[in-house]
């Protein structure tokens, strides 16, 4: 619990088997907004909820300028919202980063209650953070393969980050209603639009500043990491090797031909080889912990509108990169073009997801 007296809660989806850790902070709304604030995008989606029907009412998707401050982000917000003239009292927003933690482990079997007051204690084991300073969150994923004990998803995120998120949109005249991690709503997002096949399956969501990766055995997590590598790596190889300023690599990494886009690709070599890496390693743990290969790889996220990009990865890891639209299936509302939302959805996989949360 929080100073304040906001109530920190496990949130289950309706939908079976699907599992997500959130903050409640308002009441559910027939017509949400998922808000997702990366490092070099704004994504804002927002979704009308009639009977069993999801209708997209309205996205947007705003560069954040190379070199921008922290005090320049609450203005391109507003500026986000403005330019679909959206103004929703309460939004659903993504967090992720270095801040937060979400674990996987095995305890013995305990009620609700019982796991809440362990945890207090026993925190610590398991995430490298002072409990004081962290918000703690739990979802309990049922019996362990180990005699007498259960799997717990155990999610941590600093309250500073968490804290900063709320004035930001109290500032903005916003309250928050969810705040999610965001690799478990983009699970969500794929989970409501595709269905999952009863085997291992991993979700890369590849942004700008870091990767996100999630493996699932059918429509229940597994495992999640954040791996520290993303776009802003490769911008840098190419503004490094070819003596060019960053606004000019991340011209190039977009646009580059014929010579230039080979220099280019091979500056992106190195650090798609270091995404490589993680992705094997990831992929060996989970199989060792659970017996079970991983049949397929979905991707999302900016990174995955590059070609190159994912016919590299592809090539040196041996699996087909599926990329995924959040809005598959998904009623649009009618001025909304299909072909439009198609070509970017993504990118929308966070705040589609959130959006789903109601």
């Amino acid at each position: 619990m929080s100073d304040s007296g906001t109530k920190y809660i496990v949130y289950y989806s309706d939908l079976p088997s699907i599992y997500s850790t959130m903050i409640t902070f308002g009441q559910k709304i027939e017509e949400t907004v998922g808000l997702d604030i990366g490092n070099y995008a704004i994504k804002v989606v927002s979704l009308r909820k009639e009977g069993d029907k999801n209708i997209l009412t309205a996205y947007n998707i705003k560069n954040i300028p190379f070199g921008s401050k922290e005090t320049d982000i609450k203005k391109l917000i507003a500026e986000t919202f403005d330019e679909i003239d959206i103004h929703p009292e309460d939004v659903n927003l993504g967090f992720s980063g270095p801040s937060v933690i979400v674990r996987f482990i095995d305890l013995p079997k305990m009620n609700k209650d019982q796991l809440a007051s362990a945890l207090t204690f026993e925190a610590e084991k398991y995430i490298p953070f002072n409990v004081n300073e962290v918000v703690m969150d739990f979802i309990m994923l049922g019996d362990s393969t180990e005699m007498g004990k259960m799997k717990v998803l155990l999610a941590a995120a600093k309250k500073d980050l968490i804290e900063s998120r709320v004035a930001l949109m109290d500032e903005l005249g916003m309250s928050i209603n969810i705040l999610d991690i965001d690799s478990l709503a983009a699970f969500n997002a794929f989970t409501i639009a595709h269905s999952v096949e009863d085997t291992g399956s991993a979700f890369f969501h590849f942004g700008h500043s870091q990767t996100d990766v999630l493996i699932s055995v059918g429509k229940s997590p597994c495992f999640m990491r954040q791996v520290q590598i993303g776009g802003r790596d490769i911008d840098n190889a190419i503004s490094k090797d070819m003596g060019v300023p960053m606004d000019k690599a991340e011209e190039l990494r977009l646009k580059a031909e014929g010579e230039e886009r080979e220099r280019v690709d091979q500056s992106a070599s190195s650090i798609l080889d270091d995404i490589v890496r993680e992705m094997q390693l990831s992929f060996g743990y989970f199989e060792n912990r659970y017996g079970t290969s991983i049949s397929n790889v979905y991707c999302s996220g900016g990174m995955m509108f590059q070609e190159n990009t994912i016919k590299y990865l592809a090539s040196k890891t041996g699996y087909e990169l599926k990329r995924w639209n959040p809005v598959k299936g998904m009623n649009l509302a009618d001025h909304i073009s299909k072909e439009d939302i198609d070509k970017v959805g993504a990118q929308l996989a966070v705040s589609v997801g959130l959006a789903l949360r109601g």
